[in-house]
C-alpha cells in the first residue's frame, strides 16, 4: 500500500509515501526534465479531460433525468465523483511537488498532508465499490429479471451509493491520524515529505495494505469476473440460434424483447469495458506495491520511469471513463453534444 521513494503526494493512494522517521534519499534535488516533462504533459491532460468529462457525465444524468436517470446511470454519476476527487488530488498535487525539491510538501502543510491521503484513499475505494455496484445491478437485471423490478430501482441505487460513500469515509478514517510529515534528507537540506507513521515492519502495515488490496482491486476483480462471465452467458442463449428451427431463440422472459436485450447487451458491453480498463491501468501500480511492500529494499523496483508511469496510468483510468460512455453509448454521445450545444 505505502510504496517508497516517490513523486510524493497520495496520487491515487500514499502508496508512494516515506515511513516514519528520518529518511535518506539519494539523488539530485530534483526529478529530470524528461520525466518533468512527460509528467507535466500527461498529468494535465488527464487533469483537463478527465475533469471536464467527469462533470458533463454528472451534469448530463442530473439534466436529462427523465431519459438518463436510471440506477446504472446512478452508480456512474457516483463514479464520476470518485474520479473528480482522485483527478483534482492527484493532478495537482503531482504537477506541484514535481517542479520544487523532491519530496518537499507545500500543500498547507500537516492538515493539507492528511485531508489530500484521506480524500484520495476515499475517492479510490468508492471507485471501486461503485463499478462493483453497477456490475451487480446489471447482474440481476439481466440474469434475474423476475427480481430486477424490486432490486434494479433507482430509489434503491440512491440508498446503496449513500452507503458506499459512508463506508468509504469510515473505514479510510484512521489516515486522518496516520497521515504526517516525515522528515526526508535530500543531500544537503532536510525536506518535510507527506508520509506516514507505519514501518514496513509493523503488524498494522501488513492489515492496512492487504485491506487496501483486496477490498480496491482484488477482490472486485475476482467478483466481476464470474457477474460478467454469467450476464455473457445468459445474453449468448438468448440471441443463439435455436438447433430446431434455425431461428434466434425467444428471450428468457416474455417482457424482454429483441430491442431491450440488444439494449441491455451494449449497455453491458460499455460496462465491461469500464471495468477491464480499471484493471489494467491499476495493475502496474498495484504490482509494484505489491512486490515493493514484501520483499527486501534491495530488491524494490527503484525504476523512477516505471513509478512515474504507473502513477499516471491511475489518473489515466480516472479521465478515460467519459471518453468510454460517449464512444460506445449512442444517448450518452447525444447527450452530451445537447449540453454541449445548450452551454
Amino acid at each position: 500500500m505505502l510504496e517508497q521513494r516517490p513523486i510524493t503526494g497520495s496520487n491515487a493512494t500514499l502508496d508512494a509515501a516515506p515511513e516514519a522517521g528520518p529518511q535518506q534519499q539519494q539523488g539530485s534535488q530534483y526529478y529530470d526534465v524528461p520525466i518533468r516533462a512527460f509528467v507535466t504533459m500527461v498529468a494535465s491532460a488527464a487533469l483537463l479531460i478527465g475533469v471536464a468529462g467527469n462533470a458533463l457525465v454528472v451534469a448530463v444524468v442530473l439534466r436529462v433525468r427523465s431519459r438518463l436517470l436510471t440506477p446504472t446511470n446512478c452508480y456512474l454519476v457516483s463514479l464520476a465523483a470518485s474520479d473528480l476527487l482522485v483527478l483534482l488530488l492527484g493532478s495537482v498535487t503531482i504537477l506541484v511537488e514535481l517542479n520544487v525539491v523532491r519530496d518537499n510538501w507545500l500543500l498547507l502543510g500537516v492538515p493539507g498532508c492528511k485531508l489530500n491521503v484521506y480524500l484520495t484513499y476515499v475517492a479510490v475505494k468508492t471507485s471501486a465499490f461503485a463499478i462493483t455496484a453497477f456490475s451487480i445491478e446489471r447482474y440481476v437485471a439481466i440474469c434475474r429479471p423476475m427480481r430486477a423490478h424490486a432490486l434494479c430501482t433507482v430509489r434503491r441505487a440512491k440508498r446503496i451509493i449513500c452507503a458506499i460513500w459512508l463506508c468509504g469515509l469510515a473505514y479510510n478514517s484512521p489516515w486522518l491520524y496516520l497521515a504526517t510529515l516525515v522528515p526526508v534528507r535530500r543531500l544537503n537540506d532536510t525536506v518535510s515529505a507527506c508520509g506516514h507513521r507505519l514501518n514496513r515492519t509493523d503488524p498494522g502495515y501488513a492489515a492496512l495494505y492487504v485491506g487496501d488490496l483486496l477490498l480496491s482491486y482484488l477482490a472486485p476483480l475476482v467478483l466481476l469476473s464470474v457477474l460478467y462471465t454469467a450476464v455473457a452467458r445468459v445474453l449468448f442463449r438468448s440471441s443463439a440460434p435455436s438447433a430446431e428451427s434455425g431461428q434466434p431463440m425467444r428471450p428468457l422472459r416474455t417482457f424482454n424483447t429483441a430491442r431491450s436485450l440488444r439494449s441491455r447487451a451494449q449497455v453491458v458491453k460499455m460496462l465491461f469495458v469500464v471495468v477491464v480498463m480499471f484493471a489494467i491501468l491499476w495493475l502496474p501500480y498495484r504490482l509494484m506495491v505489491a512486490y515493493n511492500s514484501f520483499v527486501p529494499p534491495q530488491y524494490r523496483i527503484v525504476s523512477e520511469w516505471y513509478r512515474v508511469i504507473s502513477r499516471l496510468l491511475v489518473l489515466v483510468n480516472s479521465a478515460i471513463n467519459p471518453v468510454i460512455y460517449n464512444a460506445m453509448s449512442v444517448k450518452f454521445r447525444r447527450e452530451f453534444r445537447s449540453l454541449l450545444y445548450w452551454i
